[in-house]
């Protein structure tokens, strides 16, 4: 299923049309509450462990 090259404007981070599915909406959200939750983590293991 290959699809000739087209022209498209450019978009976040170069995702394209494609990678902007459900699926890929699903994985990015997935992606950025994993950050937070190792950021949040990472934060309290800080506190609790001067």
């Amino acid at each position: 299923m290959h699809r000739p090259p087209v022209e498209h404007e450019p978009d976040i981070l170069g995702l394209s049309r494609h990678a902007r599915s459900r699926l890929g909406n699903r994985a990015f959200a997935l992606f950025f509450v994993l950050v937070y939750a190792v950021i949040l983590i990472q934060l309290i293991v800080s506190l609790t462990n001067p």
